[in-house]
């Protein structure tokens, strides 16, 4: 018998007993809060799509992994969350129909959600269309015409958009409590040939929302609700800007443009102000915005980050009301949704401490502000690759997987979504939402 088997053992204990939290009895360990805690209501998180967590469970071939979307429900109320984002995702090859697709979500949002006291939000980003939207020929940048339900200066982009995304707005009604529409529209990321830091011009974004919103919120067009009423109280959420800005802007090539001047350019765009001229208000309920470290200072420390974070905001702000302030002051003041923030734990010298401290003062910084509503973690499990220099440690948990271009999303993720490891973001998003915090400690004992 060897020593080090021993201390390997001990040591491997001392590590699960530390990540685990105990909320029964205060004698088994030390409780901890830190600070008021912030309104459940503001507190959301990214969740795993279950669009991805479909035919995954040897025991329900083509059906939704129950078993996962349950635990994953169960775990996120755990932890204090009240809101959840999930995406929307269509694709046109491989993957059955769109009602076929859509209907992957319907446990987690009919079941799962209300069973966990979660409020939904859905994304209605460009995954609705198999097509990047910046395809000259076939996308959403693409020559436009007049529709004889959308009206003009729609192409069949914007035309299966539309239709799409209104249909899974009435498929939902109110479980659904509001929508984000479109993402990171002002900065998209390098893929399928595309170099990234492409914006899409604002004229054309704020066209799409605003043809959605006046379909929806005034009962027009196509997929219209016998019964409207249901639709006044769902948010319809401007998509979450980049805090980078646009490096160039399609289809026009111009270069450069800040994430402030982009939405002032939507603000001010023919679409939004035709919308207002008609109704005297915007189309806009909340204004989505991705304030990420990284993208406005790299590698700041955790209070210096926040601080900057809080000022984004306010020239955000600034630049929104200067903007408005001879035609409509009010609007200026939509509320703030922060559709994503998040701290990857495996990016340069970032670790899980740095993640958990960065979370909680995020919270209390945006709970110190009066035009922040909501704020969604970025994200609840890790996702691939789990290793090297480009490793994504975003989550709050880390539910093993296997890179695998078989299983959806290219990751097999265990089947009953049962993490490896909580983080500690897992333990002070609770202590964020008020909720008790306790750890039980091994005594020290001799050799």
């Amino acid at each position: 018998m060897t020593v080090q088997p021993i201390f390997a053992a001990v040591a491997a204990a001392l590590l699960f007993l530390a990540t685990l939290s105990f909320v029964a009895s205060p004698s088994a360990g030390a409780q901890t809060t830190a600070g008021p805690a912030v309104s459940r209501d503001m507190i959301g998180i990214v969740v795993r799509d279950p669009w991805y967590e479909f035919g995954t469970h040897p025991a329900y071939p083509n059906r939704p992994n129950y078993i996962a979307q349950e635990r994953m429900g169960q775990i996120l109320a755990e932890a204090g969350v009240r809101r959840v984002r999930v995406e929307f995702l269509v694709r046109d090859r491989g993957a059955g129909s769109f009602a076929e697709q859509i209907a992957r979500y319907d446990y987690f949002i009919n079941e799962v959600a209300p069973r966990h006291g979660l409020s939904v939000m859905g994304l209605l980003g460009f995954g609705l269309v198999d097509i990047d939207p910046r395809d000259r020929a076939y996308g959403l940048i693409a020559r436009t015409d007049t529709d004889p339900v959308y009206g003009g200066g729609v192409n069949p982009y914007m035309r299966l958009w539309l239709d799409r995304a209104l249909q899974i707005m009435n498929r939902y009604q109110g479980r659904v409590a509001a929508y984000e529409i479109l993402n990171e529209q002002n900065r998209l990321p390098a893929e399928q040939g595309f170099a990234g830091g492409e914006g899409i011009d604002p004229v054309l974004t704020g066209r799409l929302h605003t043809k959605l919103y006046r379909c929806f919120k005034r009962n027009e067009c196509d997929h219209r609700s016998e019964d409207p009423a249901w639709r006044a109280g769902i948010t319809l959420v401007i998509g979450g800007l980049h805090p980078r800005g646009s490096d160039v802007l399609l289809p026009s090539g111009r270069r450069l443009m800040t994430d402030r001047d982009y939405l002032v350019e939507l603000y001010t765009s023919e679409p939004f102000s035709s919308y207002f001229g008609a109704y005297g208000a915007y189309p806009a309920d909340a204004l989505g915005y991705h304030p990420y470290p990284a993208e406005i200072r790299l590698a700041a420390p955790v209070e210096e980050e926040v601080g900057r974070i809080d000022q984004r905001l306010e020239l955000l702000r600034l630049r929104l009301r200067q903007a408005l302030q001879a035609t409509s002051p009010a609007a200026a003041e939509v509320p703030l949704w922060i559709t994503e923030i998040g701290y990857n734990a495996a990016y340069l010298q970032q670790n899980s401490a740095g993640q958990a401290a960065f979370l909680r003062a995020v919270y209390r910084q945006m709970a110190a502000r009066s035009d922040v509503a909501v704020v969604f973690w970025f994200k609840y499990e890790d996702f691939p690759p789990l290793s090297g220099p480009n490793a994504q440690h975003w989550g709050i948990v880390r539910i093993p997987f296997v890179e695998d271009p078989r299983c959806p999303g290219g990751a097999c993720y265990d089947p009953a979504g049962e993490p490896a490891f909580r983080r500690e973001a897992y333990f002070t998003l609770r202590e964020v939402a008020g909720l008790p915090v306790e750890r039980r400690f091994l005594p020290l004992v001799g050799r």
